[in-house]
């Protein structure tokens, strides 16, 4: 019989230490980490994307959103 799998001794059980790491990495690598805090009729927007095969998943249509933004100056 198996033996049951062991988490490597630097796995991360929490999301938020996980995540401000993500954040202090990007930042030092010159980059930074996108968030994006959506209400109810944004995810529809974004399901609407996916259900008519504009984008494969949330994700993706709102990088396709995102792509459609005017250029900065």
């Amino acid at each position: 019989m198996p033996k049951k799998m062991q988490a490597p001794p630097n796995y991360d059980y929490t999301g938020k230490e996980r995540v401000q790491r993500q954040r202090d990495a990007l930042a030092q690598a010159g980059g930074a980490r996108v968030e994006a805090h959506l209400d109810a009729s944004e995810l529809a927007r974004l399901d609407a994307l996916v259900a008519t095969g504009i984008a494969q998943s949330r994700r993706a249509a709102l990088k396709y959103l995102v792509q459609q933004l005017p250029e900065a100056k």
